[in-house]
């Protein structure tokens, strides 16, 4: 038994690419506010939503979200399955003042 470390194999991880390459990309919307706290939102995967106090840690915090919304355990968590093949990470912020 144990555990299967190559995320490639595992069922969840490949309805997890399925649906990513399906969309394109997962898309969020991401809202700074006055007192420093952010939210970020998937514009097209409904219910992935997060946010912290904290705005150097957003892409990490995007990065939980996405692998916690497909229930990617831990172990099998490789930033490298959020993208396709060759694509750039983009990144679009709204912040109030």
């Amino acid at each position: 038994m144990g555990i299967d470390l190559h995320e490639n194999n595992d069922p969840r991880v490949i309805a997890m690419k399925k649906e990513i390459d399906k969309l394109g990309k997962i898309e969020f919307k991401i809202e700074q506010y006055p007192d420093g706290s952010w939210t970020a939102e998937s514009t097209n995967i409904d219910g992935i939503i997060t946010g912290g106090t904290n705005t150097q840690d957003i892409s990490a915090t995007i990065k939980d979200a996405v692998f916690t919304y497909f229930e990617i355990p831990p172990h099998l968590c490789v930033d490298s399955l959020l993208r396709r093949d060759n694509e750039p990470v983009t990144m679009r912020q709204n912040i109030y003042a």
